[in-house]
Formats: C-alpha cells, sequence, structure tokens
C-alpha cells in the first residue's frame, strides 16, 4: 500500500513563521528532518505545501526529490486548505496520506512505521493521552473532507466522516513538541531528540553513462504538476538547458520517450511524463526504496555491533 504525505509549511496557520522566534533553528532544516523521517519509515510521495518564504524555501529543498505545491493566498487560508491541497495532488497516487505541519518535526520514523501497520482510516498518535501529529488517512475520505464546511477544520471534518479513529499510543514526545520559543523547542530537539545518524544511498540507472538518478526524479515530478519543462526546471533549481540535456540523456540511454513534449515559444510549450516515463519512476523508486532498507540493514549490523 503506497504512502504519501503532506508538510504544510505555507504560513502562519502551518507554523512556518514560528522558527523565525528561534535562534538557532530554521524552518528549512526541521521540514527536511521531517522529509528524511518519513522516508526512512517507507513514504514514497511527499509534497511540501508553500507560499510564505516559497521561493526560497523550495530552492533549499529542491533536490529531495519532493514536490511544491505553492499556495499563493497562504495567509487568506487555514491548515485545511493546506491539507487539501496535498491529498488532492497525492490522491491518485497513494491509498494512505499522512498530514504535518512544518512546526511539528521531531517525531520519529518508529511512530510513523506504527502508525502505517494499523488498519484504520484515520490513525492519530497519542502521547501520554495527548494527540499529535502526524496523522494518518485513508485516501478514500478525501472528498468527504473537501465537503467539510464547519469550523473546525481537518479534525472536524475527519469526526463528521464517521470514519473509524484508532487514538495510537506511542512512545514519542516528538508528536506533540512545537517550534516554540516558550516551549524550549531547541533545547528537546538538540538534547532530547537529536538527529540520529543513518546512511544515504545515491542510486544511479547506468548504461554508457549515468541517465536516470535522483535529479531526473525531481525533474520529472515537477513535469508532472507543471507541465512545462522550463518551469519544472525553475521549481528544481536547474538551468532549462541542463533540465532538456537530461532527459535527452535519459531518453538517449533508455530507448524510449519519457516526456511528451509540445513547442510553445518562450514558455517551453507543454509537457507531459510518457506511460514508459512513468514504469521507469516507479521502477526507479522500488529499486531505491530497497536499497536503501538493505542499507539501513547493514548499518545497523555494521556501526551499531557494538552496542
Amino acid at each position: 500500500m503506497r504512502l504519501g504525505a503532506v508538510i504544510a509549511a505555507a504560513g502562519i496557520p502551518g507554523g512556518f513563521r514560528a522558527y523565525e522566534k528561534l535562534r538557532h533553528t530554521d524552518a528549512d532544516s526541521m521540514i527536511r528532518r521531517m522529509i528524511g523521517t518519513f522516508r526512512r519509515a517507507g513514504v514514497d510521495d511527499i509534497a511540501v505545501i508553500t507560499g510564505y518564504q516559497a521561493e526560497e524555501t523550495e530552492k533549499s529543498l529542491a533536490k529531495l526529490g519532493i514536490v511544491f505545491l505553492r499556495s499563493e493566498n497562504y495567509e487568506q487560508e487555514q491548515m485545511m486548505d493546506f491539507a487539501l491541497t496535498g491529498f488532492q495532488y497525492l490522491r491518485q497516487k497513494c491509498r494512505r496520506l499522512f498530514f504535518c505541519p512544518a512546526d511539528v518535526p521531531l517525531f520519529d520514523e518508529k511512530t510513523v512505521r506504527e502508525m502505517a501497520a494499523q488498519d484504520a482510516p484515520v490513525v492519530i498518535p497519542v502521547y501520554e493521552g495527548r494527540k499529535g501529529h502526524p496523522v494518518l488517512i485513508d485516501a478514500s475520505l478525501i472528498d468527504g473532507i473537501a465537503e467539510y464546511r464547519g469550523d473546525r477544520g481537518l479534525k472536524g471534518a475527519l469526526d463528521e466522516s464517521g470514519a473509524e479513529i484508532v487514538l495510537l499510543p506511542v512512545e514519542d514526545e516528538g508528536v506533540l513538541v512545537r517550534a516554540r520559543k516558550e516551549d524550549r523547542f531547541e533545547e528537546d530537539a538538540v538534547n532530547d531528540m537529536p538527529l540520529r545518524v543513518y546512511p544515504r544511498v545515491k542510486v544511479q540507472l547506468v548504461k554508457n553513462t549515468a541517465f536516470f538518478g535522483p535529479g531526473m526524479m525531481v525533474l520529472l515530478k515537477q513535469i508532472e504538476l507543471l507541465g512545462n519543462v522550463r518551469e519544472a526546471c525553475e521549481k528544481t533549481g536547474m538551468s532549462y538547458s541542463k533540465g532538456r540535456a537530461l532527459i535527452r540523456t535519459a531518453e538517449e540511454e533508455a530507448g524510449c520517450r519519457i516526456v511528451l513534449r509540445s513547442p510553445g515559444g518562450k514558455t517551453g510549450g507543454t509537457a507531459q511524463v510518457s506511460p514508459e516515463g512513468r514504469i521507469l519512476m516507479e521502477r526507479y523508486e522500488r529499486l531505491e526504496r530497497e536499497v536503501a532498507e538493505f542499507a539501513m540493514g547493514r548499518y545497523q549490523e555494521i556501526f551499531e555491533e557494538r552496542n
């Protein structure tokens, strides 16, 4: 069952601006931490909702293989709007979706795995009797959430849906800790919940030359979202000429069309990932995930054997 995640980093409702009050921690590093946690727990697709300082955030995180969904009206939107933006984008790819605001970044991968193991349409982690984040929902609930007109946000929509909600007790205070100076967030992040060391393996497909890897995946995901090669290149922080060269090399080495394009002047025309390109993306992601799992297992055997 394919898993996705939506991280709300658009503005005040997502807690993004809370980081500006912290002296030694910035939002981008915490979002990077969240992405790593989700990935190690087996989450395949991650969408980050941006708005406030969107360009800076997208540039900082451009090479992580995620999709950015920008909210142009983030100051008028609420958390529910951000959640729905991500849910609507990922619903065709993922059967179950995590949602978390950017100011709750310290949960651990064990919690994510335990939540994913629950067979329920809604799973909410609970630490010492208090509900936290991330929340996990089944994609079948999205239409009902979108129709909700109450004033209790995502919580109200889930309650009104009538779906079974599992409150999962976890030994992870990180599901509650928000990025607030008054909550001693930085002390907790550094001392009590420090980043763990883990292996990261870069997977590339090679024929005569390397032609498909993380950079190509990022570019293709943006082409799927934007329908334009030039805009996709800008979103991933690469030049248009480099993006075209990546696509051309990949198509030559793979022996098939990966991106279907139609000319369109200055904008570069419209574009979409071909059926063969989507198959290649799916197989690459599977390979990348299984290699990462193997590497983590060997890392634990080799580096943690002394314990």
